[in-house]
């Protein structure tokens, strides 16, 4: 009879498959999920209120447990976020024999479901975890399906904490950070402020997401997007993108951390970028996510919630030949700030 480990590592090998594009992983994703939803202690529900049982830090909104266990069922997002952390934890072994690779989980969720995967295939031998959430319900549901799967050696501590405030012990520090706590365009959730805090700490940790870009564009809407009849949008055929890139406004990464070491405003450094003088009519701008996980393992426009295009965030129209300058907002509402130099 197969077991819930069994299952377990065989969907892990599936999705972990080279060959199968993350985005057809649909079955297998949804079924990883529904596994761990069998053991967690957290049930998904549809919530009273919208955002009930989030948190409001002072470096950004921490979804509520149930939401965040609503992410295991983006396919590409979690299939992507597996393989990448996968590829990470080998490579480190690789140049680290002998011992277990540290590894550092800030918001793991009710399910720890981006290191679940390693532990089944690779064991206590091979990894050991630290996981965080600054809800309890999430640490306690994340502890039952570890300890319900057999994994509970795999984890070396777990605690329910601001990850901005948590202090990593110098005995202690992790071969990789690994944290998904973001929105598109990294607006409005922790995650530049959880890296760029636990990364100062652990300067030589591999992080996971490797980096996270957002790429400014001219779009023309009425090719960016099909619909059909009834105004729905259309999965199928895809639309013959009009697009003009004007490069990276911000990006996440170990290099841009080190680079604000000696920074404390309440912002961070971006770019600006020139809008083409003869701007054309039908194209306006709008910002595109990109997500490298680890090792080429990408998330890009459309493929999860997260790489969704965003508006501008400026409110008077934009004009051919100005230059738009971008910033990143620190605090409890983060987020790129933009203005017409």
């Amino acid at each position: 009879m197969e077991t819930p480990i069994d299952r377990l590592r065989g969907l892990v090998g599936a999705i972990t498959d080279p060959e199968t594009p993350a985005s057809r992983l649909g079955p297998e994703v949804g079924a990883l999920a529904a596994l761990l939803r069998e053991f967690a202690t957290t049930r998904i529900e549809p919530e009273r209120v919208r955002g009930e049982g989030e948190t409001y830090t002072a470096a950004g909104r921490a979804l509520s447990p149930t939401m965040a266990g609503r992410c295991a069922d983006d396919t590409a997002r979690t299939a992507v976020f597996v393989r990448g952390i996968h590829r990470a934890v080998s490579e480190v072994r690789r140049r680290t024999p002998g011992r277990p690779v540290s590894i550092l989980y800030a918001g793991c969720g009710p399910y720890a479901l981006l290191t679940v995967p390693t532990m089944a295939i690779l064991g206590p031998s091979a990894a050991e975890i630290t996981l965080l959430d600054i809800h309890e319900t999430s640490i306690e549901s994340a502890r039952a399906v570890v300890d319900a799967l057999g994994l509970g050696d795999c984890v070396a501590d777990v605690e329910a904490v601001d990850a901005t405030e948590y202090r990593i012990a110098p005995s202690r520090r992790p071969d990789l950070i690994l944290s998904e706590t973001m929105n598109a365009c990294l607006a409005k959730e922790p995650q530049v402020m959880i890296m760029r805090h636990l990364h100062a700490q652990a300067p030589r940790a591999r992080l996971v997401p490797e980096a996270v870009r957002v790429v400014a564009c001219l779009i023309d809407p009425s090719k960016e997007f099909a619909f059909d009849e009834a105004g729905r949008r259309a999965v199928s055929p895809r639309p013959t993108r009009d697009r003009v890139s004007l490069g990276t406004v911000f990006e996440l990464s170990a290099q841009t951390i080190a680079s604000w070491a000696d920074l404390d405003a309440g912002w961070l450094p971006a770019a600006s970028i020139s809008i083409p003088p003869s701007l054309d009519a039908r194209h306006i701008p709008m910002l595109l996510t990109e997500v490298d996980a680890y090792g080429g393992h990408v998330l890009r426009d459309y493929d999860s919630g997260l790489t969704i295009p965003k508006h501008v965030p400026i409110e008077i129209p934009v004009r051919g030949g100005e230059t738009l300058a971008f910033r990143y907002r620190l605090g409890c509402h983060p987020g790129l700030e933009c203005e017409v130099a």
